[in-house]
């Protein structure tokens, strides 16, 4: 025994639709008589095909028999009043069973879009989350605030845009190192802050400095520091020379 599915019905209330839909029934108001003939010379042309014939097919061609039979021969001792139409219950499954593949064919368009995408799953970024909290006994200085802000504001002022002029050298590295031997003959040991009077430009300022390394690479000068960021000290060095 095996099993064949004709013109893509999925059981006999997949069949009473299409046999309704192709003879344009009113789905409210069947004539059982038409629907039930066309309903069993389909399960009679499966038997001419040797095909077996599942039991809930013939379960249907029976409750089609009956209720057309009912249909011609109403009972009565009910009032037309209170006569129920016998077709109701079948009319129910197949609004039922319609309702269904309506369902099932959006879901399966839904079911096929979906295929189309990738979905990723979540990543555990607990450990980026940083556990760390104030204690409600912590309390920040006035001074340290203001440094803060000091710091932000400096920030800022970093990232909008400078004009800058480019104009040629008026102060030289030459008159700088003449400039620090001078003080140099005169003490023999000053300090870098001693070399300004403060009224100087930057340029005066990069000079300078570039004057000391350059001197101190050579020998000529001593440099000593005795904390970082502090002023720092000058004497002469070994390689000193007077008349320079």
């Amino acid at each position: 025994m095996y099993e064949v599915k004709l013109d893509a019905f999925n059981g006999p209330l997949d069949l009473l639709l299409h046999l309704i839909k192709e003879f344009e029934i009113d789905i409210y108001d069947i004539p059982m008589k038409a629907l039930t003939e066309q309903y069993m010379q389909y399960i009679h042309a499966m038997n001419q095909l040797e095909i077996n014939v599942a039991s809930e097919y013939l379960v249907v061609a029976s409750e089609l028999l009956m209720i057309k039979s009912r249909m011609l021969l109403p009972d009565i001792e009910q009032s037309d009043a209170d006569e129920e139409d016998p077709r109701e219950e079948l009319v129910e499954k197949l609004i039922e069973y319609q309702n269904f593949k309506a369902y099932a064919s959006l879901l399966d368009s839904k079911k096929e879009a979906r295929a189309h995408l990738y979905t990723k799953t979540p990543s555990d970024l607990s450990h980026y989350e940083k556990s760390e909290r104030l204690s409600e006994d912590t309390t920040i200085d006035l001074t340290e605030l203001i440094v803060a802000y000091q710091k932000m504001k400096t920030r800022v002022a970093l990232k909008k845009p400078t004009q800058v002029q480019i104009r040629k050298e008026t102060y030289t590295i030459q008159q700088s190192t003449a400039h620090i031997h001078s003080k140099l003959q005169q003490q023999q040991s000053i300090t870098f802050f001693d070399l300004f009077t403060f009224n100087e430009t930057i340029e005066h300022v990069v000079t300078h400095f570039l004057a000391l390394l350059e001197m101190a690479k050579t020998g000529m000068i001593q440099i000593q520091q005795t904390e970082a960021f502090h002023n720092f000290n000058i004497t002469k060095g070994v390689n000193y020379d007077f008349k320079s």
